[in-house]
């Protein structure tokens, strides 16, 4: 257990990540409360840390035929073909890249072939499910962007505009419109006050499973 002491805490927090337990607390808190938050929270530890190992380890991708990809929470192989340069289709069951004969196994180019892909896929997707679901809650976002975050899935600023994380489109229609309805209930709260998870809840009864499942995953 990592144990991290902060002024800027009034409340304890515990977080699983990668198989050790982050325990973020008050500087003025006690070891004993400590020991005894950690007891409290014992299954629930247990419970993610059992989670967390039953993922499997990714390996890096070599972008080469045969290959699994995930878009939409499906898997397609990739299928690299030689020949005059097109564009990257969804045909048959494949991912197909075409390539010039000399750049078959140049995975540089086609990791951007494919990257470029899944981006402009996104963008579609999110723009789509974000007008329904926008028009649904009577609200609408000024902008909507796409981009590479490391490490959250979305964002929106109070000035309306709302960014996704391109990577989110890997992930099944459920868990899209999960997180794109979390971004658009941050429209009318800017914060994760109980009324803002009250939002949520009022369209996504269930979403404590959908940001399980983000963790999980």
């Amino acid at each position: 257990v990592q144990i991290h002491r902060t002024n800027r805490r009034k409340t304890a927090s515990i977080k699983v990540l990668q198989g050790v337990v982050q325990v973020v607390v008050p500087k003025t808190l006690s070891q004993q409360a400590i020991d005894d938050l950690i007891a409290n929270k014992s299954n629930w530890i247990r419970q993610k840390l059992m989670q967390q190992q039953s993922v499997p380890v990714s390996k890096p991708k070599q972008f080469v035929s045969g290959e699994s990809f995930t878009y939409l929470g499906r898997n397609y192989r990739l299928k690299v073909l030689p020949g005059q340069v097109a564009p990257v289709k969804l045909k048959h069951g494949y991912l197909q890249v075409t390539v010039a004969p000399d750049q078959k196994s140049d995975q540089q180019l086609i990791r951007q072939r494919l990257r470029d892909w899944y981006l402009h896929r996104a963008m579609d997707k999110l723009e789509q499910k974000t007008s329904k679901y926008a028009e649904q809650m009577g609200i609408q976002p000024t902008q909507i962007k796409v981009k590479e975050y490391k490490s959250r899935w979305g964002s929106c600023n109070t000035r309306g505009e709302i960014s996704y994380n391109w990577k989110i489109i890997m992930t099944p229609h459920r868990i899209v419109d999960y997180v794109v309805i979390h971004e658009l209930c941050h429209l009318i709260h800017h914060n994760h006050s109980p009324e803002y998870w009250h939002q949520v809840r009022s369209i996504v009864p269930d979403y404590q499973s959908k940001r399980d499942w983000l963790k999980t995953n």
